[in-house]
């Protein structure tokens, strides 16, 4: 409880940080990285509900380019025409729910996953020597948020950590490279059910269905 509250607090001094730069709706997301297909986002703040609703029904986590943008780059984009070029429909929604002005910056959290903070209001665009200023405030609220409430244990949800021990990660890593269950035992002095053993329990421990999808997750979490 005392841990959901401090969150909130987190929250609330986010709003007020935003609401000083003279914006009117702030989002918090974090983009995890898995499973591939469908990344899990969540989304926190004080975009209306029903946007987020509509947002999340529509699945638009996959295409709105200013959280795709985190992918490639850590510097802040200007919500424009341009921007949602490809994403037209969504550029259009967004603006009659009053989100017609805003701007997105992206980190990477400690555990790789992508966290944004996005800031909108329904008018006054964004000169360029205000952006300058949005980009810094915003990065430090970022970073500062982001550290705590990865010390609060707040959406750390996409799973518990995975630890890998020095043979299970030697195994993974040459799984990575394509060698079979026999090569890596020739490799690595041991038997192939030895092998085996140790596949089986990773593929347990990332909830995977195989050992190339094991060795996938295990990639995309900086864990070999």
């Amino acid at each position: 409880m005392l841990k959901q509250q401090a969150g909130t607090q987190v929250f609330a001094l986010m709003e007020r940080e935003v609401l000083q730069l003279g914006f009117e709706y702030y989002a918090y997301g974090v983009r995890h990285l898995t499973p591939f297909t469908r990344p899990k986002t969540e989304i926190y703040g004080s975009y209306p509900e029903s946007w987020l609703e509509h947002y999340e029904e529509q699945n638009y986590a996959a295409v709105d380019p200013s959280i795709l943008n985190g992918l490639r780059s850590t510097e802040m984009v200007l919500w424009t025409d341009a921007l949602f070029e490809k994403s037209p429909k969504l550029w259009q929604e967004a603006r009659d729910w009053g989100l017609c002005v805003g701007a997105t910056l992206p980190i990477r959290g400690h555990d790789l996953s992508l966290r944004i903070l996005s800031v909108a209001r329904r008018q006054e665009p964004i000169s360029l020597a205000e952006s300058d200023e949005i980009q810094l405030r915003l990065r430090c609220i970022l970073e500062q948020a982001t550290l705590r409430l990865k010390d609060l244990g707040h959406s750390e949800r996409s799973g518990e950590s995975v630890h890998l021990s020095q043979r299970e990660r030697e195994i993974l890593q040459w799984t990575a490279d394509g060698k079979s269950s026999g090569e890596i035992a020739l490799i690595l002095a041991i038997s192939i059910n030895t092998v085996n053993f140790h596949l089986k329990a990773i593929q347990k421990k990332f909830g995977a269905a195989n050992k190339t999808l094991a060795a996938a997750y295990a990639a995309a979490l900086g864990l070999i």
